[in-house]
């Protein structure tokens, strides 16, 4: 694969017509990168699709001499009709708005989904840091670095092939100097 991908994270679909609701959860919106642009692999073996990537997050091109690409992957396993869980990554430079420059960051997630008849269980836990990726500076006006986790989870139930109730949660602990991407 190469080109722009959109972020592979979580259980949510970019695509808006495959995403039931009219929002998607925080970690998609406050936490998650946009996309990526590089040049990487996708591959799928029986139950188990593994994807990977090096190049940059959220821009078209790298900066002029940027040397450190980042990596992303993406592992899925379909345990069998109605579930499975995925796991994704990110590790290398990202943007930083505080900064005008890329610094280090570290993202992991898991989610996981079910379903089966009229329900549907899907969830997701992330972790992320980033270098000098606080919000606002310390006393002597140093960017800190920024740390967050949280979980998002959603249950449908189908009451009729037409009619579907959908309830979502979300939680984000950016309280160690913010962040996310």
């Amino acid at each position: 694969i190469a080109g722009q991908i959109p972020d592979w994270s979580g259980y949510e679909y970019q695509q808006p017509t495959l995403n039931p609701l009219t929002s998607h959860n925080l970690l998609y919106d406050f936490t998650l990168p946009v996309g990526y642009t590089g040049i990487g692999i996708d591959h799928k073996d029986g139950k188990w699709w593994m994807r990977g990537l090096v190049g940059g997050v959220n821009s078209t091109r790298p900066d002029a001499g940027e040397k450190s690409p980042m990596l992303t992957f993406r592992v899925d396993y379909a345990k069998g009709e109605f579930n499975g869980w995925g796991a994704a990554g990110l590790f290398g430079k990202a943007p930083n708005f505080n900064t005008g420059t890329k610094t280090t960051a570290t993202m992991l997630e898991v989610d996981g989904y079910h379903t089966r008849g009229d329900l549907t269980l899907q969830g997701q836990v992330s972790y992320g840091q980033q270098k000098q990726g606080a919000i606002t500076p310390d006393a002597d006006g140093n960017y800190r670095d920024s740390q967050w986790w949280g979980l998002s989870g959603l249950v449908g139930y189908n009451f009729t092939p037409r009619l579907q109730g959908l309830a979502r949660a979300d939680y984000i602990n950016n309280s160690k100097n913010g962040g996310g991407l």
